[in-house]
C-alpha cells in the first residue's frame, strides 16, 4: 500500500467512525423517546386530576433553554474555532444544567406531596428524565474537558455536537413535558 492509500483508508475509517458516532447518538435517542412517549400514553389513558406542574418546574424550564442556548453559541465558537469562549458558553452552559437538575430534584418534593395518581405518572416521569439529563450532564462535562484541552475544534466537532443534540433533545422533552400538564 501507497503512503496516499493508508492516509485514505485512515481518512475513510475516521469518517465510518463519525457517522456511527451519530446513528449512535440517534439510536439513543430514539430509544430514550419511546420510554417518554410510552409514559405519555400512560398518563393520557389514566383519569387523572387537572395536574398542576410544581411551580419550581416551570422555573427549571428556563434554566434548561439558558442552557441550550449556551450550548448553541459553543456549537458556534467550536465552528469558527474561537475556542476560549466556546470553552465558556460551554461552561455556563453545563451550570445551568446543573441548576435545572437541582430545580428538578427539589420539584420532586411538591410531587410527593400531591395525590397518588398524580404523583404516579408525574414522578416516575421526573425521575426518568433526570437520569437521561444525568448521563447528559456528565456527557457535558467531558465535552467542557475536551474543549478545555483543545480536542474539539472545527475539524473535530463531530462528538460535542452529538451531546449537544441529546442535550437539546432532553430540553424538548422537559418543554413537551411542562407544555402538556
Amino acid at each position: 500500500m501507497s503512503e496516499r492509500e493508508i492516509v485514505q483508508e485512515r481518512l475513510m475509517e475516521k469518517q465510518r467512525m463519525v457517522t456511527a458516532s451519530k446513528h449512535m447518538t440517534h439510536l439513543f435517542i430514539i430509544t430514550s423517546s419511546l420510554i417518554f412517549f410510552t409514559l405519555l400514553i400512560v398518563w393520557f389513558f389514566q383519569k387523572l386530576p387537572s395536574l398542576n406542574i410544581p411551580t419550581i418546574y416551570q422555573v427549571a424550564t428556563w434554566f434548561i433553554l439558558v442552557s441550550s442556548a449556551l450550548l448553541v453559541m459553543s456549537q458556534i465558537k467550536i465552528k469558527e474555532d474561537e475556542i476560549e469562549k466556546a470553552f465558556r458558553f460551554a461552561g455556563l452552559g453545563l451550570f445551568f444544567g446543573l441548576l435545572f437538575s437541582a430545580l428538578q430534584v427539589i420539584g420532586w418534593n411538591e410531587l410527593i406531596d400531591s395525590n397518588l395518581t398524580f404523583r404516579n405518572i408525574l414522578f416516575p416521569f421526573s425521575l426518568i428524565h433526570f437520569i437521561h439529563v444525568s448521563i447528559g450532564l456528565i456527557l457535558l462535562a467531558s465535552v467542557f474537558r475536551k474543549i478545555r484541552e483543545y480536542r474539539v475544534h472545527s475539524k473535530s466537532r463531530q462528538y460535542a455536537y452529538n451531546v449537544f443534540l441529546f442535550w437539546h433533545f432532553l430540553g424538548m422533552v422537559w418543554l413537551f413535558f411542562v407544555g402538556l400538564a
